[in-house]
């Protein structure tokens, strides 16, 4: 890493990421992705039926060390309210892309799923529980070794908490634009948890940057967090075609200290954590690398899927992704509109994308990827090295 990157200021970082514009690329997505809506998400085969084969030359091979992938996928569908219809799809599709892309095993990939028939008290439920549940399996997990590319994935509703309680006008956390509070939406969010019989609050984004911290502690900080919603707290639906908006009003029955609250209660006892309840309290970015799917001031729509995930994807498997690519080029690879900018911030943002550091040495074999995983995809409908209707 040269000398500039080890000094980031990360308030800054975060601020000018969260408040400034990017450049502006109007694209569209549609063509490919409309072979895609699907009734049932469960069955999954039918991921296998997107976009269409190419006889494109395949990108040259490229070595990834699949042993030392994880990843953590989150998929919401079933809300009680206002419910969703492509995230659990979406988290499939980038299972699928792991799998195939990447060879990641498959069982160093966890899927909590919140499809419209969830099993009632199952662990792979996106509960709230089970959500920060796997986070802290994260910490304790003998087998992922520091320096493992850790991959989360989240596709759901977010939400933003106004926090002037937290934060005083003049404090250090409203300066660093961390204010208003956002916060991820679980499946059982304004429920109430049968154990405590208190209100399920939502998963403020302090929360997991806390959690994200001590997973860096002890892993490493080759984290990636994907997320396919927003916050800006507002639906919208049409008729047709059906789009939807992946961000949603606070929740009715708990406010933002019932959220933080639940937040400090399990996280006091994590060494050196720094309270999610101080006024001043800033966020720690060289933990993880966030993958956001647009600007606060934007929406994350989705029709029939995401439209994050579906250029994400669709980055991932062309030829334009190679082992120089760093997080930041990764967002100039995604599809843009003026609705609809994926951000990028975290003090590694320029570091390569998902590969092992050689200086460290791999603990086995690398498995080499590019003609045979590339047939691989072509099988599975990727269409490789093309834009997903980009526009000539």
């Amino acid at each position: 890493m040269d000398s500039d990157s080890q000094h980031i200021d990360s308030e800054v970082v975060l601020k000018e990421a969260r408040r400034r514009p990017t450049t502006r690329r109007p694209r569209r997505l549609g063509g490919a992705r409309d072979s895609v809506r699907q009734d049932n998400v469960e069955n999954s085969e039918n991921l296998k039926l997107f976009g269409t084969r190419s006889n494109q030359p395949l990108p040259p091979a490229i070595l990834y060390h699949a042993s030392r992938f994880w990843a953590v996928l989150i998929g919401i569908d079933a809300y009680q309210s206002n419910p969703l219809h492509g995230c659990v799809s979406d988290a499939l599709m980038m299972k699928e892309l792991l799998m195939v892309k990447f060879e990641v095993p498959e069982h160093r990939i966890q899927c909590l799923l919140g499809s419209n028939d969830p099993t009632p008290g199952s662990s792979t439920i996106p509960s709230r529980a089970n959500i920060i549940n796997v986070f802290y399996n994260l910490i304790g997990n003998a087998e992922i070794q520091r320096g493992d590319n850790i991959i989360i994935y989240y596709a759901g509703y977010g939400s933003s908490y106004h926090c002037s309680q937290q934060c005083a006008p003049n404090s250090t956390c409203r300066k660093a634009g961390v204010c208003p509070i956002e916060a991820m939406c679980p499946i059982d969010r304004d429920t109430v948890d049968p154990d405590s019989r208190r209100w399920i609050p939502d998963i403020s984004d302090r929360e997991i940057n806390a959690l994200f911290t001590q997973i860096s502690r002890t892993k490493g900080h080759k984290i990636t967090f994907l997320t396919d919603c927003c916050y800006s707290g507002g639906m919208s639906r049409d008729s047709s075609p059906p789009t939807a908006t992946r961000a949603m009003a606070p929740t009715s029955h708990s406010d933002v200290d019932d959220m933080l609250r639940a937040a400090h209660t399990r996280l006091r006892h994590l060494p050196r954590y720094r309270s999610v309840l101080s006024p001043d309290w800033q966020p720690d970015m060289s933990s993880h690398v966030l993958v956001a799917a647009c600007q606060d001031y934007q929406t994350a729509r989705e029709s029939g899927g995401g439209e994050f995930t579906w250029s994400l994807v669709d980055a991932l498997t062309s030829g334009a992704y190679n082992q120089g690519t760093t997080y930041q080029d990764l967002a100039d690879l995604l599809n843009r509109s003026h609705t609809q900018t994926p951000s990028i911030c975290g003090d590694h943002m320029n570091e390569p994308l998902w590969y092992l550091n050689t200086a460290t040495g791999p603990p086995t074999m690398p498995t080499q990827v590019g003609t045979q995983s590339s047939d691989k995809l072509a099988s599975l409908g990727f269409k490789v090295g093309t834009k997903f209707g980009q526009i000539p």
